[in-house]
Formats: C-alpha cells, sequence, structure tokens
C-alpha cells in the first residue's frame, strides 16, 4: 500500500485547488495576518503570486482604509466559532470605485478543532445587485403607479383617489401621474381625492398643493375632495396657500361641481 502525498504535495495540491476557484479566497492567523490566498486573492491585491500574501495585512494593502474594519470581523468569526455567509457590502475597487461583494467567512481550524485563524472568499455580484436593484425599482414605480391610479369618470374630468402615506417619492409620482393625465385626456377638471390618506403633514400638503398649481398651468381646474376638519386645520397652521383651488367635502360633490363647471355648460 502506498503513503499519500507528503506535506508539500498536499500544500501544493491544496494550493492548485484554490486557484481554480473563481473567487477570491484567503486565510488568515488568529492576529488577522494572511496565511495564504489563492491566484484570484493575489490578482485582486495586485501581487505577483498568492505566496507574495503571505505575513500581510490588510493595513498592508490598497483598502487599509477600510482594514480596522475587516480585522473585526475577522475577530467575530474567530471569537464566536460561528460562520458569517453572504453578506453583501460594498467594497472599495483599486480605482477608487466601489463594487458589490457576497463576503463568507468561516473559522480556519486545526487538527484538534481548535480555533487558530479564519478562512473567508467572496464573489463580485456587482452586476447581480445593479439588476435587483433595477428589478426593485420597477416594482416600485409599479407600485406607485397603482397606488396613484388615474380615472376618466366623464369627459374631460379626471378623478386620482389617494389612499395610505402620500410621502415625498410618492408625492412625485402623483404629480408626474396626474400631469401627464390632464395633457393626454385634454382633462378641464382633476380631482384629488384625500378621503383615504391617513395623515396630512407638510410634505403631503405642499404636494397636494404643487400638483394642483401645476394642473392649473395646463389650463384646467383642480379640484380636492374629502378634506376632513383635521387636515383642514393642518393647511390652516402651515400655512399653504391653496390659490384657485376648489376644495370640497367628498367626492361625490367634486364631481357633481366638475360636470356643472364643464365648458359647454358654463353660462
Amino acid at each position: 500500500m502506498t503513503e499519500g502525498p507528503d506535506l508539500a504535495g498536499r500544500l501544493a495540491l491544496f494550493q492548485a485547488v484554490a486557484d481554480s476557484m473563481p473567487w477570491a479566497m484567503f486565510w488568515k492567523d488568529r492576529d488577522s495576518r494572511y496565511l495564504g490566498g489563492n491566484q484570484a486573492m493575489a490578482k485582486l491585491c495586485g501581487l505577483a503570486a498568492p505566496q507574495d500574501l503571505v505575513g500581510l495585512a490588510d493595513t498592508d494593502l490598497w483598502w487599509r482604509d477600510n482594514a480596522a474594519e475587516y480585522r473585526a470581523d475577522d475577530v467575530d468569526v474567530i471569537e464566536s466559532g460561528e460562520q458569517r455567509l453572504y453578506v453583501r457590502l460594498a467594497f472599495p475597487d483599486e480605482k477608487g470605485g466601489t463594487i458589490w461583494v457576497d463576503r463568507h467567512r468561516i473559522p480556519l481550524r486545526d487538527a484538534s478543532g481548535a480555533i487558530v485563524g479564519v478562512i473567508g472568499w467572496f464573489e463580485d455580484v456587482t452586476a447581480k445587485k445593479l439588476a435587483e436593484d433595477a428589478e426593485a425599482q420597477a416594482r416600485l414605480e409599479a407600485t406607485l403607479e397603482m397606488a396613484t391610479p388615474l380615472l376618466p369618470v366623464a369627459e374631460g374630468v379626471l378623478v386620482m383617489p389617494l389612499i395610505g402615506k402620500l410621502d415625498a417619492q410618492r408625492a412625485t409620482q402623483m404629480t408626474d401621474t396626474l400631469l401627464s393625465g390632464v395633457t393626454q385626456h385634454r382633462a378641464h377638471t382633476a380631482i384629488l381625492d384625500v378621503t383615504g390618506v391617513r395623515r396630512m403633514d407638510t410634505v403631503a400638503i405642499e404636494a397636494l398643493a404643487r400638483a394642483a398649481a401645476g394642473v392649473r398651468l395646463l389650463g384646467a381646474a383642480a379640484v380636492v375632495t374629502g378634506v376632513g376638519p383635521t387636515v383642514a386645520q393642518a393647511i390652516v397652521r402651515l400655512g399653504v396657500d391653496f390659490g384657485q383651488v376648489t376644495v370640497l367635502g367628498d367626492l361625490k360633490a367634486g364631481v357633481a361641481h366638475a360636470l356643472a363647471s364643464a365648458p359647454g355648460r358654463r353660462a
């Protein structure tokens, strides 16, 4: 029966396996000094070969400004003995930009099971992150569009029922949708119904006033309905000027007003 490869041979085999991996891999001692790494890690560090990494610390590499953070992460794994997998974070690239990586760290144990350091590897997921962000933004825009529907209820009359919270981002979506709709439908009256808005703060009230002003600039009349006592008091307290906007108690009254003031029915 033949003996297995000697220590040097086994280390060479391990290094060859690590070098074949597509991720940047490294292993450190308990003081966060590098015991080694693979070829991808050496390339990332700007070194000629993995063995050039041995003995260095993060303070010796181009990401030295983040060395204290990385040291703390190493200590966390070493002292807890727990894995830290799929930690997504922004990582500086060597050109001064930023990439996104999924970072993994596990304890490095000796033959007796004692923790003697940490093993880590990470993969560049920038393209995946950008795609996820774009998809999330598309979902958000679709949700906002659904949350601010524009309903043609009669010829030249549009109603936008607002429900829930009106924050700055949704207010922008509301205004864009409303003004585009007024132009597209050649509306003479746009009704903003706030019956379903839970709370009207400064942002919401000012957004409402801006949207109404935009409608008037397009030559249409703006009507706000569903204003209860609490909202009315908030408008007065904040001193927001609604100008020539008609404010009515409920949507039914708003529609009746719009129909009565239609161009063909004016005296």
